[in-house]
């Protein structure tokens, strides 16, 4: 059996019963972002579809076993609780029955060439250009011994000369 539900902002909760087995998955989206937990418990085969309650700092999942288990859902992870908690100002999310796991995270696209006005920046090969300013990471292919490399202040990112031992714009001492 398997549970779904939406926590807002981009959350949501799976949970799944396989035999005594209950995984719990997490599940955290937003633009450019993707993060999930899972916890993975032995609590035995379910005698009743788990609920999920919200309170004022997180979310409360009660799941019946032959036992009644309690685990909380807050920013830094999921626990399982020692102690039946209070429920006083919670609010009962529902879950939906899914028939697939939802819980598996589609895979991200690389990142696109970013472009900002007259400035562009790409991963593969590691590139910036901006201006007529053209920076790249070397590569063991592209790399040779008549290529001269710019050097700039660490500071203020002025241009420098290699016999320059302070920059000439903020007067940071260089490394030679």
């Amino acid at each position: 059996m398997t549970y779904s539900a939406d926590l807002g902002q981009g959350q949501s909760l799976t949970i799944e019963n396989v035999g005594v087995q209950t995984v719990i998955t997490w599940a955290h989206r937003s633009a450019g972002q993707q993060q999930s937990q899972q916890m993975s418990l032995s609590l035995g085969a379910w005698s009743e579809p788990p609920k999920l309650f919200k309170n004022h700092v997180g979310f409360i999942l009660q799941i019946e076993s032959a036992r009644t288990s309690y685990l909380r859902l807050q920013a830094n992870g999921i626990s399982l609780l020692s102690e039946v908690p209070l429920m006083i100002g919670t609010e009962e999310i529902p879950f939906q029955r899914v028939t697939s796991n939802p819980s598996r995270m589609p895979d991200m696209k690389p990142l696109e060439p970013l472009r900002m006005g007259n400035m562009s920046m790409r991963m593969e090969p590691m590139e910036m250009n901006m201006g007529n300013m053209n920076l790249r990471m070397a590569t063991a292919t592209s790399h040779s011994s008549s290529t001269s490399h710019a050097q700039f202040c660490s500071q203020c990112g002025t241009k420098i000369k290699e016999s320059d031992r302070f920059c000439s714009q903020c007067g940071t001492k260089l490394e030679s």
